[in-house]
């Protein structure tokens, strides 16, 4: 008999009869849910690109500044997404509780907050680390009290980020995908109207960027916990910060760090193949540059398919049904390999005028289009490690995901020199594509094996 210290409620465990058997069904509400959230990423990656395009028109020094800033940023939000991430998979299982899902959320609370307490001091750093290395004095005077501002930016959306993944959990993905309209609509206005001082506003150049975004995230904060509490099963139910139950804070981080990890394990590494593309020359730089964003931007969507999937793993995991826990994670191919087939093929076939909106060198040009076939290749494996991928964070066991993106990045980044210099591009997104392959493989050698678990284990505490 299991012991418990926190008294916190138990959510029954769905039945077998109430989950769908079949691949095609399961693919089908997958897809359901996955849409919305991949909507959700493109806007924000449209209020992302308005952000730099706005500041892009203030003058070089303030872009420097904020190129300073999101340097720290865009790994440390990333970190601190992926983190919470972590947190799914406890949502999932306490769905058809209030009482337990209400304490499960507070954890989630103070993980968020936690992360995004360090993620802002990181920020706060900037300043003094841009005059360590030695960046140039205007430069650093340039960011003025944007730093501080995008600091609380971070703690806001790391708070936020955790109500999100619940909505995620729930199954809530249109609320997110409206959540997510809301913000960068907020977001359209106010940049640019702070930033270039339209209207009545003042020119506030990159101040104006940081007060955009912080009052966008105190605004759109507002608006989840709005739709937390009156579209959710915790409806008149207390959500909030209450005492920290550290047990629970530290289940969800022993899940959510290696999914933070792999991610950052994944950006730092494309970021040193760019400083060893450049050491040959600044036309190999471009090409890799450009082949990098036109990989993300073609491939983005197997990211939500692989959110939408967890719940669906963690309810077969519940009731104790291997062979649906397994099929679970295959039904999610039967949506995202057409969805990256797709993406692929329009990709291969309008290379050419694609890249011609990022460069006008021929040289460049032509290389990058050389590489179109390398980059689906990418694409695709990358698409097929996400699949087991999230079957292990479904599972409540990530571990082995950073070791397989530790080792295969980690040989790629290692080998990246030689390569470059005996077979320049080529070789290296042949590597690359080698590196996600391997994803593929020791996922799912891991996922299998832990899957196992399932039936051999005893039944699990349902609550963080």
């Amino acid at each position: 008999m299991s012991t418990r210290t926190d008294r916190t409620p138990v959510s029954e465990p769905p039945s077998a009869a109430e989950l769908p058997e079949r691949s095609r069904v399961i693919a089908w509400r997958i897809a359901g849910k996955a849409l919305p959230l991949y909507l959700s990423m493109l806007s924000t990656l449209i209020g992302s690109a308005v952000t730099a395009a706005v500041l892009g028109n203030t003058g070089t020094v303030q872009l420097a500044a904020y190129a300073l800033v999101i340097a720290v940023f865009n790994p440390m939000i990333m970190v601190v997404h992926g983190t919470l991430r972590g947190s799914l998979p406890f949502f999932t299982e306490n769905e058809g509780s209030p009482r337990a899902l209400a304490p499960v959320l507070r954890d989630g609370l103070w993980l968020g907050l936690f992360l995004g307490i360090v993620g802002g001091l990181m920020i706060l750093a900037v300043p003094l680390g841009a005059r360590w290395i030695g960046v140039a004095e205007p430069t650093v005077a340039a960011l003025g009290f944007y730093p501080l501002l995008m600091a609380g930016y971070v703690v806001l959306a790391a708070v936020k980020n955790a109500t999100t993944v619940l909505l995620v959990g729930l199954g809530h993905t249109r609320a997110v995908l409206a959540l997510s309209l809301a913000a960068v609509a907020f977001s359209l206005v106010s940049t640019p109207a702070l930033v270039l001082g339209l209207g009545p506003f003042p020119a506030l150049g990159l101040l104006g960027a940081g007060l955009s975004m912080l009052a966008m995230n105190v605004v759109t904060v507002g608006l989840n916990f709005a739709v937390v509490r009156r579209g959710t099963i915790l409806r008149g139910h207390r959500i909030g910060f209450g005492a920290p139950r550290w047990a629970g804070i530290g289940r969800m981080a022993k899940v959510g760090l290696p999914t933070g990890s792999t991610l950052l394990i994944k950006s730092g590494s494309l970021s040193v193949l760019a400083v060893v593309v450049a050491r040959i020359g600044p036309e190999e730089a471009a090409m890799h540059q450009v082949a990098v964003v036109l990989v993300g931007m073609a491939f983005i969507s197997f990211v939500g398919v692989g959110q939408a999937t967890v719940p669906f793993t963690v309810r077969a995991a519940l009731v104790r049904d291997r062979a649906l826990v397994v099929r679970t994670v295959v039904a999610s191919y039967l949506v995202s390999i057409p969805v990256v087939l797709v993406s692929g093929a329009l990709l291969w076939w309008a290379a050419g005028p694609v890249v011609g909106l990022f460069t006008d060198d021929p040289r460049v040009h032509a290389g990058v289009v050389a590489l179109v076939p390398l980059l689906c290749l990418v694409g695709a494996f990358d698409a097929l490690q996400s699949a087991p991928n999230s079957g292990l964070l479904g599972l409540k066991d990530t571990r082995p995901a950073l070791y397989a993106f530790a080792l295969g990045y980690g040989v790629l980044v290692l080998s990246s020199v030689p390569l470059m210099e005996r077979g320049g591009l080529t070789a290296l997104w042949s590597a690359y594509a080698a590196a996600t392959a391997f994803l593929v493989v020791a996922q799912w050698f891991s996922f299998l094996r832990m899957s196992r678990r399932v039936v051999r284990e005893t039944p699990p505490e349902l609550s963080a």
